[in-house]
Formats: C-alpha cells, sequence, structure tokens
C-alpha cells in the first residue's frame, strides 16, 4: 500500500498537554503531521513501551497477574485478592512522586494498565451483569489512577482510544522501537498488551478487529488531506490519484474486518465489550468506534452528515473521550473549503467522479457489513455505556441505528445533491463548541 508522506513531528503524547493548534491555519496536511505520522497514522509510531522505573513497575505487573485471576469468575475473591495485592505495594506518597516524575507521554501508558485495573475491580467477574454506580479501587491504587489521569489529561474510565490506540505489543518489536506499515499490519504479531479475559481467543480477535481498522487504515488520512489540499488547488488528477488510494485503504480494511469479525464468539463479545461501560457512574463510560479517527477522518472527509438522533447522541458522548486536538483536527476535515463532494460535483471530472464514488460506495457496504455482523455478536447483551430494556431492544435498537448510518453513508455519494451543513445537533456532536 503506497503511503503519502506526512510533513513535519507528530506531538508526543496521544492526550496532548498543549492547545489545540490553529488548524484551520495550517491546513490539512502540516495539521496532520503534528498528530500522526506517514507509518503508522494515528497509532504511536513507537511500540508502546510498560516499562516504568522503580515501584511503578509494579502496576503492569500487577495488572496481567489480576487478568488472570478475574478469569476464576468470583468476584469476591478476586477484590478480596486486589485488595491484598495493593496493600504490599510501596505507600501512596511513593508513588505519586514516582508517577509525577513521568513525562506526560509515559504517564499516559502507566494510565493503560490503572484503568484496566479499574475495570477489573468494578466488575470483579466476567459472568456477573454489568456493574453499575460508582466504584473506588483500594489505597494506594485510587489515588494514582486519579493523579495520573489528571497529568495525562483524559478521564479515566474503559474507552476506545485506550483500548485499541496504546493497550497493544508487537512480537519481535520491543517497547519503543520505532514501528512501520509493514509492523501494525502484521496482525498476527500483534496482541493485548493487557487482557480482559486472559488468554481468550476471542478477545485477541476482537481486539485485532478494532487494531485491524487504524493499522490498514493508516493510509487514510495522508492521502485524504492530500485530495483536500489538491482541491483547494484545483488538482483534479492529484486528488483523483489520492482518493484511488484512500479506497484502496478502505478496502483493506473493509476484507481483514469481514474476516475477524465472524470470529468473535458473541458470548465471549458480551463479556469483554458489555461489561465495560460505567453504568449510572458520575461519568458514563464507553468503548466505542465513535471515538476511532478512522472513523472521524472518513465521515468528516466525505461529509457524512447523521441524522438518527441515538446515533448522533452516541456519538456526542463517545467524544469526551477523543484528545480536544484531534477533535479540532477533524472539524477542520469536515470544514474544510471547497468542500470535497462540493469541488467534485462541480469540477465534471468524469476520474474523479469514479474515484470519489467508490470510496463513499465502499464506506457504505464497510457500514452495511458492520451492521449485519456486528448484529450477530450483540444480540442478548447491551451495547457500552447504554442500558436498554431487553436484550431484543437492544439488538432492534442497534440494528435501526446502523441502517440510519448506512443510509446517512450512501448519502455522501449522491453527487446530484449538494452538500449540506450538519444540523446543529449532529454538528455538536462532531464536538464543535457552541
Amino acid at each position: 500500500m503506497p503511503l503519502f508522506d506526512v510533513p513535519g513531528t507528530r506531538r508526543a503524547s496521544t492526550f496532548s498537554d498543549q492547545p489545540p493548534a490553529d488548524f484551520h491555519l495550517l491546513g490539512p496536511l502540516r495539521s496532520l503531521g503534528t498528530l500522526a505520522c506517514t507509518q503508522t497514522g494515528f497509532l504511536t509510531d513507537r511500540a508502546p513501551d510498560f516499562r516504568f522505573p522503580g515501584p511503578l513497575q509494579a502496576i503492569p505487573e500487577l495488572c496481567r497477574a489480576a487478568a488472570a485471576e478475574y478469569q476464576r469468575r468470583d468476584a469476591t475473591a478476586f477484590r478480596d485478592w486486589l485488595s491484598t495485592q495493593a496493600a504490599a505495594l510501596p505507600s501512596a506518597a511513593t508513588l505519586l512522586r514516582q508517577a509525577a516524575e513521568l513525562p506526560v507521554a509515559r504517564a499516559e501508558l502507566l494510565l493503560v494498565p490503572l484503568i484496566y485495573l479499574n475495570h477489573l475491580w468494578r466488575q470483579g467477574s466476567p459472568e456477573d451483569e454489568p456493574a453499575s454506580g460508582p466504584s473506588t479501587m483500594p489505597a494506594p491504587l485510587a489515588e494514582l489512577v486519579v493523579s495520573t489521569s489528571n497529568t495525562a489529561g483524559t478521564i479515566p474510565r474503559f474507552n476506545q482510544i485506550v483500548m485499541t490506540m496504546l493497550a497493544w505489543e508487537l512480537d519481535g518489536v520491543s517497547g519503543g522501537e520505532a514501528l512501520t506499515y509493514q509492523d501494525i499490519t502484521a496482525l498476527d504479531r500483534m496482541r493485548p498488551a493487557f487482557w480482559l479475559n486472559h488468554g481468550n481467543q476471542s478477545e485477541l480477535d476482537l481486539y485485532r478487529a478494532f487494531f485491524a481498522v487504524e493499522a490498514f487504515g493508516a493510509p487514510i488520512y495522508g492521502w485524504g488531506c492530500h485530495a483536500l489540499e489538491c482541491a483547494k488547488v484545483d488538482d483534479r488528477a492529484g486528488a483523483t490519484e489520492a482518493l484511488r488510494r484512500v479506497q484502496a485503504a478502505l478496502r483493506n480494511v473493509f476484507m481483514v474486518t469481514k474476516r475477524l469479525i465472524p470470529l468473535i464468539d458473541p458470548d465471549e463479545f458480551r463479556r469483554i465489550q458489555v461489561t465495560c461501560g460505567w453504568i449510572e457512574d458520575e461519568v458514563t463510560g464507553v468503548a466505542s468506534g465513535y471515538q476511532l479517527p478512522f472513523l472521524l477522518m472518513l465521515d468528516a472527509l466525505f461529509h457524512v452528515n447523521f441524522s438518527h438522533p441515538d446515533v448522533i447522541a452516541a456519538r456526542a458522548n463517545n467524544l469526551r473521550f477523543v484528545p480536544e486536538d484531534w477533535q479540532a483536527f477533524f472539524r477542520m476535515i469536515y470544514d474544510h473549503q471547497p468542500v470535497l463532494k462540493t469541488w467534485v460535483r462541480e469540477s465534471g471530472d468524469a476520474a474523479l467522479d469514479k474515484a470519489y464514488r467508490s470510496c463513499v460506495d465502499l464506506f457504505a457496504l464497510f457500514r452495511q457489513m458492520h451492521r449485519h455482523l456486528g448484529g450477530q455478536a450483540i444480540k442478548g447483551g447491551t451495547t457500552t455505556g447504554r442500558v436498554f430494556g431487553s436484550a431484543e431492544k437492544n439488538y432492534e435498537q442497534f440494528m435501526d441505528e446502523m441502517a440510519a448510518l448506512v443510509v446517512d453513508t450512501t448519502a455522501a455519494g449522491d453527487l446530484a445533491a449538494a452538500a449540506a451543513p450538519d444540523s446543529p445537533a449532529a454538528a455538536a456532536s462532531r464536538g464543535v463548541r457552541p
């Protein structure tokens, strides 16, 4: 897959401690270079490194041990075990002092096992119904997760950014080692750095399905931004080639996820995904694809305007976990002038028209596939961070929402209709501030 060379140097941390840049002034490609890179897109450009100095190394080690204990499916015994382990850790003062010395990017990675531990503690057993209400880990873990989340600048809840973008390892690549596109697309070598159901094959397949979207989708960011840059100067040939590359990357994502999703056992899916919500907590945590930059990029690039009120609400809820500068970047992509659809429509260029439509058609097909296969996995459970009266109602709503998404995506490819702005509610769900 040809990669577009993204200029600039990305920020070191995902949840940046810097304010968002003026992306409208920088333009698409220069803006992208502050957040992503040529080889790995929005995934980290180095393998996540969960080795920490001194007593902090006890945290990832405890998280790995906790996943095995959690698999015993006894919530009381698990919480007793974790309480005993927590009491044996160094004091809160010691851990907080060590954590305060970490750079922001390292604090982000320390937060990953803390978030997993917090989830495991709260749920207790994968066999139990999804936990509800607030939950506080025993000291010193409770103090450390709050302090580290403040340093990292993100909500300390299980979510898709933490799970897919940060919590992984790659066989044959040491933590901190530079990555290539070939590395991240070697899915047989990729595994979770931390487990919810230790060693579970269905969890591995689910993890790889989410990871594959970002890994195989990494080229779309550079080529998509290049298409917008070409539209700015009316370079139709350049944009046609860029959109062909976007379509090729999307095709790779489609083929890989189509193969992986049917491997996910529905019962195991519910044990993994369903119990990750923080229902009726002060912050309702979610782990949804609405957070992934791959989908944020395609929706913004092709002006996909959501119409279903529950989809709009779900996306707005999910965006609380998406870094602010990512949100600002994708708002800029959506707001870019000329709007890609409008420019293609007015160009009268047959090759450009075909390249654009092929992207949107495949994107709609991707969502149709997700609706069908995801529906098979979700039957009998509830989606993360949401409550339904029954499993049947949940399934019906999922299928209804996904059908609306397919319609909305298909409409973006109708060049006979002019590009229209989002409704106020849908615009707000993109992270646009009032």
